[in-house]
């Protein structure tokens, strides 16, 4: 994401609606980690809507069939991404991204394979959380979680079977300037998505806003 200076002034409207336009081994799964990451990073650099405010408003995602509450105009964009690692086909990134307050607030999807299984689901998530760890200059270790970062409450998931997909630590932004991070992932029908919020650290009226406002609409596409 480009941008993430400290901003402490936070507001709060009423919010309105705003709809949008009509596994393999260790070392292959290094390799695929700085791919993704730098595919996170351009495509988050892409977005660049900002606001100075939180005006909150319900925003249709193009893709995934669900509805999200930003507190700013977004931005939209899709990336093919190398989630699924080496020699694996891309998969294609949808992202909505905008800025408030100091704050970078992002909700991503990708759509999940027909009948794929909670395991594969759980590696989809794991190397996506790597690639984002990257992308906040976090150093993780191969199969564990960095200094400072630790899984947090995130309601229901979509499925019980899955491990944690809610976390929270401190990072880096493109500027080199420190921040924190705050991601959650969810299943929604065929689709993984995450709710990313990035900055100095919103006052919680605000972070429950933006983290409980993803619903599904629709059947799914």
């Amino acid at each position: 994401m480009q941008d993430m200076s400290l901003c402490p002034a936070f507001a709060r409207s009423a919010t309105r609606r705003e709809d949008g336009p009509p596994s393999g081994p260790r070392a292959a799964r290094g390799r695929a980690v700085p791919a993704l990451a730098s595919a996170l990073v351009a495509l988050g650099g892409a977005l660049t809507a900002c606001s100075p405010a939180l005006d909150w408003r319900t925003v249709r995602h193009d893709a995934a069939a669900v509805e999200a509450v930003l507190p700013c105009k977004p931005e939209r964009a899709t990336r093919e991404v190398p989630l699924l690692g080496p020699g694996q086909p891309p998969v294609a990134l949808h992202m909505l991204s905008c800025r408030a307050a100091g704050h970078t607030f992002a909700v991503a999807a990708v759509r999940l394979p027909d009948g794929v299984a909670d395991a594969t689901v759980a590696q989809w998530a794991a190397a996506w959380r790597r690639a984002a760890w990257a992308t906040l200059r976090v150093p993780a270790p191969a199969d564990g979680v960095p200094p400072g970062w630790a899984a947090v409450p995130c309601g229901s998931a979509g499925r019980v079977t899955l491990p944690p997909l809610c976390w929270r630590g401190p990072g880096h932004g493109p500027d080199g300037q420190p921040l924190q991070a705050e991601w959650h992932w969810r299943i929604e029908g065929p689709w993984l998505v995450q709710r990313a919020l990035y900055g100095p650290g919103l006052a919680d009226d605000a972070r429950e806003t933006f983290f409980g406002g993803v619903t599904r609409h629709g059947s799914g596409r």
